[in-house]
């Protein structure tokens, strides 16, 4: 999460027609120019370099999890992930981070602000799932559409949505995107279907979905 909030040096270069700066002849020329020819210099000779580095913005982080019946063998590992990256975000400045379940209903597994003293323990055996209430959730939850934060949902699901959650999941994914939220979709395997804005990772083995978690998050965080 660290290596997610990390922005480089910013590089701003200014003018002025008085030192300090690094000297430009054109420009001294162009000043005594005018000057000869009586009217007020315009030109700015001197040139200065800035380098600063930009504040690490706080990081807001929500995880939303199918618990459809397909998605079984992976409810164990993406608990102990949400409270993994619940427990990291509070010892970052700023950083929130919550987590909910989608299935029939939407519930809450960690919530912003609080880290639970032991992983919470959770099914996937609901019959369908409810993805555009869970997005507008944590949406609602961490401001995920609100500027000003380094913002990330991680959706954890195959995709198998029941109408109308495609077509309202996407108008979601859409609005997030476009508002410079970046959105990692972990699917369980390559016949998944996978909402259209969303960076893609395959989740290969159940035990490694915390380890996968951490390091996609970072990249998508990155790109965004």
């Amino acid at each position: 999460m660290r290596a997610a909030a990390h922005r480089d040096r910013v590089t701003t270069i200014t003018t002025s027609a008085t030192p300090p700066g690094r000297l430009s002849m054109r420009g001294a020329l162009a000043a005594d120019a005018q000057r000869a020819a009586g009217v007020t210099p315009t030109a700015e000779p001197f040139t200065r370099t800035v380098r600063r580095h930009v504040p690490a913005p706080p990081l807001r982080n929500g995880i939303a999890c199918d618990v459809s019946g397909s998605m079984n063998a992976f409810a164990a590992p993406v608990a102990s992930a949400a409270w993994i990256i619940a427990r990291a975000a509070g010892h970052l400045p700023d950083a929130v981070s919550a987590a909910v379940i989608f299935g029939a209903r939407v519930r809450a597994l960690t919530r912003p602000g609080q880290t639970p003293a032991q992983v919470p323990v959770f099914a996937a055996n609901d019959p369908c799932e409810d993805f555009t209430t869970a997005v507008d959730a944590l949406d609602a939850a961490l401001e995920l559409t609100r500027p000003g934060a380094a913002r990330l949902l991680v959706v954890v699901s195959d995709g198998k949505f029941k109408d109308p959650h495609p077509t309202l999941g996407q108008q979601r994914l859409d609005r997030l995107t476009a508002a410079g939220c970046a959105v990692l979709w972990l699917a369980p395997d390559r016949h998944a279907t996978v909402l259209n804005g969303a960076h893609h990772v395959t989740l290969t083995d159940p035990a490694r979905t915390a380890d996968t978690i951490g390091a996609a998050a970072t990249q998508a965080l990155r790109n965004a």
